[in-house]
């Protein structure tokens, strides 16, 4: 299962091509792109170029008109609308809420396909601990959990994924699940057994004030120093040291740290890694490996969150600068519609924009460790599900390939009880870019060509479907050049991430990348600590969601 190196359009790509998943049969690349030249799409990029003009400065430098309100929200993913949801729930209306982007949401938004919406990022969200309080209440408004009088909760079961939840294409061969016992030899099933009862145990441990050892959020972990310690070395190190070697066990643990942190084992702390397989619970709700999802993936949360706060939301609108004034804080920012620079002085600010915009805007020096993984997403709108090389005769939510530089995709119909493979249906399909420099892997993405990643998605996905590109009828890819925070070793837990929290006077920070994780309860945690920090600072007694 070797890959190999994909050249084409003049850019060299190292491991986006791929061998693997091969074995049941050769690939025919014949297909030129003349032929293939019905196939629609377009690259569905966030706005880079105009992100970009931080950099260059290239935009007016006076305002032409001022406004004033008593709060203003910087950013619109979902830490920016959970900031804006507190601040609705707790009565504060006077504030608006800026956005670069023409749809707010972030990694959460989707896109639209005749058959159905289709995530182009962040598709499910685990069943949410007891910790996360905030979770459990949004999903109570969207009536997907139900709290009795005697706090006793349950799901409607309608949006847990169904199954099967997820399959892996080894050797020529799909299984349920990712790590089946049919897949590993006999000292691998050792290892693997040892492991889960290993995970185990963290799981159930509690330190010496009864916290969890690993929280959901982040947060209400144990800090004791020896927990803490397990920051400072990589997982990969971590799990030499517990004598997991199997090739397939390792694969396991790398995919997972792919998967939630956009990095390999040798790049994410031990603790980050033990945190992905230990943190979950179920929160008396099921299982821990259960999960919501919906076929337009997180975008469900979003559209809650605009119909609650929508009113106070102005996208297309490009911060520039953020300056501490007399009543507070003075915000740039550029109407993208109109090109003219306005100014709003408010009491309070929630800065929910990354932390490296923060140079920028704030004039500050750089924080160190955030580092941001790449990532390319692709949606496919098919005519119908494609062949399998095997003939597996299931399709699952979550389809992975073994040893693939990519995640493999989900199935966006997957939920629907009608489901047909006869039928059209949209897939989505993750790359994250890992042992690589993050700022050299931008710079090429940026330069590539939608034509080339039509090429890398196809080829990557027809070694297991062999009717892909007769099959797939547009192909839209989506660069997110800062994709996720990267809980590298010695990050979490460490300075630069605490001094980064700090509130500034009256501006209060509220981006995901403040737990050092890219996950959805990170987001809303802090998002909504933002908020009520500020309520606090102007004076307003309020009960915490937290």
């Amino acid at each position: 299962m070797k890959r190999r190196d994909f050249l084409v359009g003049g850019l060299t790509l190292v491991g986006l091509g791929m061998g693997c998943g091969r074995q049941g049969g050769t690939t025919s690349n014949s297909q030129t792109a003349e032929e293939a030249s019905d196939l629609k799409g377009a690259r569905r990029d966030p706005s880079f170029s105009q992100g970009h003009r931080l950099l260059t400065k290239d935009f007016p430098t006076v305002a032409t008109r001022v406004e004033r309100c008593r709060g203003v929200i910087l950013g619109g993913g979902i830490s920016g609308l959970s900031a804006a949801w507190r601040w609705s729930h707790a009565g504060l209306e006077d504030y608006c809420l800026l956005e670069l982007e023409e749809d707010l949401g972030g990694n959460s938004r989707s896109l639209e396909y005749p058959v159905t919406a289709a995530p182009i990022a962040a598709h499910y969200l685990p069943l949410p601990n007891l910790e996360a309080r905030a979770v459990r209440r949004v999903l109570q408004e969207m009536g997907v959990l139900r709290v009795e009088k005697d706090g006793t909760a349950s799901l409607d079961q309608l949006h847990l994924c169904h199954s099967p939840q997820e399959r892996l294409f080894y050797r020529g061969q799909w299984f349920e699940g990712l790590l089946s016992d049919e897949i590993l030899d006999e000292e691998g099933e050792v290892q693997a057994h040892a492991f889960h009862e290993h995970i185990l145990k963290w799981r159930e441990k509690r330190d010496k004030r009864g916290r969890k050892i690993f929280a959901i959020p982040l947060h209400y972990s144990s800090q004791d120093p020896e927990y803490l310690a397990l920051d400072r070395i990589s997982f990969s190190d971590y799990a030499d040291a517990q004598g997991w070697t199997s090739p397939v066990l390792r694969w396991y643990l790398d995919y997972a740290c792919r998967d939630d942190f956009g990095g390999s084992t040798r790049e994410c702390s031990a603790w980050a890694g033990l945190h992905y397989f230990a943190s979950r619970d179920g929160g008396g709700l099921g299982g821990p490996d259960d999960i919501l999802v919906w076929p337009e993936g997180n975008r469900r949360f979003v559209r809650h969150f605009f119909d609650r706060v929508g009113h106070n939301c102005r996208p297309q609108c490009l911060v520039v600068s953020a300056t501490p004034h007399e009543t507070g804080y003075a915000i740039d920012y550029i109407d993208l519609k109109t090109k003219e620079r306005v100014r709003i002085e408010a009491e309070v600010a929630i800065n929910c924009l990354p932390i490296f915009t923060r140079p920028y805007l704030l004039k500050e020096t750089p924080f160190e460790g955030f580092e941001y993984a790449p990532w390319v997403t692709a949606n496919l709108s098919l005519k119908q599900t494609p062949e399998d090389r095997q003939g597996a005769g299931f399709i699952a939510w979550d389809n992975v390939i073994y040893d693939s530089p990519s995640l493999g995709y989900v199935v966006a119909t997957h939920q629907d009880l009608a489901f047909d493979p006869l039928r059209p249906t949209v897939w989505t399909w993750y790359r994250p870019f890992i042992d690589e420099s993050p700022k050299e892997v931008r710079k090429r993405l940026l330069e590539a060509r939608w034509e080339d990643w039509v090429e890398i998605v196809l080829s990557d996905l027809e070694g297991v479907h062999p009717n892909i590109r007769e099959v797939c009828e547009r192909l839209d890819v989506t660069i997110l050049g800062h994709g996720m925070i990267r809980p590298s070793v010695n990050f979490l837990w460490g300075p630069s991430l605490r001094e980064a929290r700090r509130p500034k006077g009256g501006m209060f920070f509220g981006h995901g990348d403040l737990s050092g994780m890219s996950l959805f309860e990170e987001s809303q945690f802090r998002g909504v600590t933002a908020a009520e920090e500020a309520l606090s600072y102007l004076g307003q007694s309020v009960e915490s969601y937290l």
